[in-house]
């Protein structure tokens, strides 16, 4: 056992501050806050001020992005009670790079007001239950300035508004004039803070997509979309100084996951600059996550130097243009979890664990499920196989066109979400291969997320049928011809997991009705002798075809859709037709091993569906 002093790590969601309170294990990004602060100078010329600078800074989920903003906070903030005194900024960047830059951390450390802000919890059930979380968030966040009440810079109405601002009940009213102080909240704060201490302020909003991801995921997107461009309306026309030369606000950085198209929340946003995982500004690719040096040394510092190799092929395989980068979140968890093991010597008992997976879900790949066209399933078998796959990256994608299922806003939320990363070196090939060429290649970047791809898309179907093998009984009597069973079964299925929104989409019908088959023979392939979807038989494609367990039982699926003025039953007989007129049967009735073979023509119309079946052998 080793007699070196470790310090704790963090694996709880601490923030800087707490880091460094309690002497806790900390990656030194400070060098970035020179990257992003440093030409942050008030000008005088009005020709150059045309309102606030906006970063927005996109990465996957648990990369650090909550941390960095912290860190940001931290170091920029005014001491309220003593402006000057940086005593607290020596405390925490005590020991970190930035320090050695006296020039710099004199003209930025502890100098200006900062609001910062999380979104990550405004969400709810409804529209109205977010907008109470928002309510929330802007009251406690007002009454951290709470000094502004007593403030002989503030008039009697700055006052009154700044009261109005604390007041968590009067905002949760949720009438008109209630909702306006909330949406102004940030506008009115930095107001204030900038009468008060005179210097401009800087804004900090983290993951502040998550409102709309929720709201998707809640069928209230339309609502939060207005609420949050009213809420983030500052940005489009800053408050500017009493003399009107600068800004009252400095700088705003944004954090979050997806880069929100212009014609939602940015609308009228002419100074918004934003930085995701595609882009190739070498200044800002490792400020978000660990890099390959940064990992081999949190290795190094406690001893986990021999398991680089298995913290390579589990948690690296990003790539930020021309940085190699690693989750955080999976590689201190990966110490923690097998620290003891390490310190006992119990190093065959070290396994890498899924932590990303668990950490949260992204519902909007949910959607997916059953719209991929065949080309899509192909390039999903491709990645599983190890493979790069190539998308039109579709750089003004939205929460509320993702309802449309388009092809490439699949693979590009895939991208965003941390589930793929960029092949930057089959995609530079091919734009020099191809003039104007602007796609991009991708690939699943390691094996923790190699596991989430496939337990997710299983997820969705997994957790009904399970319980009593239906998935394999649904299967058992297609094999048998019996059609009442299955009917009798895929009724509540399609009321359980089918929504009026699933079908709302431009894209085929069928496509979603064949991946909720799909969905749930994958939950019972292993008890199958064959399985198959759009498997090349005879003269054409059956949609899915599948053997028992001996190969001695052959079911073929046809599917087709219709609205509800058509009959079903008829649609039916016309997909038995086209089984018979394909040949889809060929190969296996002239199979002597082939006991019988059953065709099935299954017709779905929204929540329900009608089956006929024709036995062939």
């Amino acid at each position: 056992m080793s007699n070196k002093q470790f310090l704790a790590l963090p694996v709880t969601g601490d923030t800087f501050a707490e880091i460094r309170e309690k002497n806790r294990y900390y990656v030194d990004k400070t060098p970035y806050l020179k990257v992003v602060f440093s030409e942050d100078e008030a000008v005088d010329d009005d020709s150059l001020i045309d309102g606030t600078t906006v970063l927005l800074l996109t990465r996957p989920r648990r990369f650090g992005k909550t941390l960095l903003m912290n860190m940001f906070e931290s170091f920029l903030d005014i001491n309220y009670e003593k402006p000057g005194d940086t005593s607290i900024q020596d405390q925490f960047f005590k020991g970190t790079k930035i320090l050695e830059d006296k020039e710099f951390c004199k003209k930025y450390m502890g100098q200006f007001p900062v609001i910062c802000i999380t979104l990550k919890n405004v969400y709810g059930d409804d529209f109205e239950s977010a907008y109470l979380k928002l309510a929330e968030v802007i009251s406690d966040k007002a009454s951290e300035f709470e000094f502004l009440k007593d403030s002989p810079y503030l008039n009697e109405k700055d006052k009154a508004k700044f009261n109005k601002l604390c007041d968590e009940d009067y905002l949760k009213k949720a009438d008109k004039q209630a909702i306006s102080y909330v949406t102004s909240a940030i506008k009115s704060l930095s107001q204030m803070l900038y009468k008060h201490f005179k210097k401009q302020v800087y804004i900090l909003i983290d993951e502040y997509d998550v409102p709309l991801a929720k709201a998707h995921a809640k069928g209230y997107h339309e609502k939060m979309v207005t609420l949050m461009s009213s809420f983030l309306d500052f940005l489009k026309d800053s408050p500017k100084t009493p003399l009107k030369k600068t800004s009252v606000i400095s700088k705003v950085i944004l954090t979050g996951c997806l880069k929100v198209a212009k014609n939602s929340i940015f609308t009228g946003v002419n100074n918004l600059y934003v930085n995701t995982v595609v882009d190739q500004e070498t200044e800002y690719t490792g400020i978000i996550g660990f890099t390959k040096e940064e990992t081999q040394k949190v290795l190094k510092d406690y001893e986990f130097d021999d398991f680089s190799t298995t913290v390579k092929n589990y948690y690296d395989g990003y790539k930020f243009y021309d940085k190699e980068m690693f989750c955080p979140w999976d590689v201190i968890n990966f110490i923690s979890k097998n620290f003891s093991l390490k310190q006992t010597g119990n190093i065959d008992d070290i396994k890498p664990g899924n932590y990303w997976d668990k950490s949260s879900s992204d519902s909007a790949l949910e959607e997916y499920l059953g719209y991929l066209t065949d080309n899509d399933n192909q390039k999903m078998q491709d990645l599983v196989d190890g493979k790069s796959i190539s998308f039109r990256l579709n750089e003004s994608m939205n929460y509320d066109t993702l309802s449309e299922h388009k092809s490439n806003d699949f693979w590009s939320l895939l991208l965003h979400t941390g589930y793929l990363t960029v092949d930057w070196e089959l995609t530079k090939k091919e734009e020099l291969a191809k003039e104007n060429n602007k796609d991009i290649f991708v690939r699943i970047p390691n094996l923790e997320i190699h596991e989430c791809f496939e337990n997710n898309i299983l997820e969705r179907f997994g957790k009904i049928l399970n319980k009593d093998n239906l998935a394999l009984n649904i299967a058992n009597s297609l094999l048998e011809g019996n059609v009442d069973f299955v009917q009798n079964k895929l009724g509540p299925l399609l009321r359980s997991f089918v929504s009026i929104r699933d079908t709302a989409t431009k894209a085929p019908h069928e496509n979603y009705y064949h991946g909720f088959l799909n969905g749930i023979f994958t939950n019972c392939k292993d008890n199958l002798g064959e399985y198959h979807s759009n498997y090349e038989s005879g003269d054409g494609y059956a949609d899915i075809l599948f053997k028992d367990i001996d190969c001695r039982n052959v079911a073929i699926i046809e599917i087709k859709t219709c609205s509800g003025s058509e009959s079903k039953k008829a649609k039916a007989r016309v997909a038995l037709a086209q089984i018979e007129d394909k040949n889809y049967a060929k190969p296996y009735l002239e199979n002597e091993d082939i006991s019988s073979i059953y065709a099935y023509g299954i017709v779905f119309s929204g929540k329900s569906c009608s089956i006929l079946t024709k036995k062939l052998k």
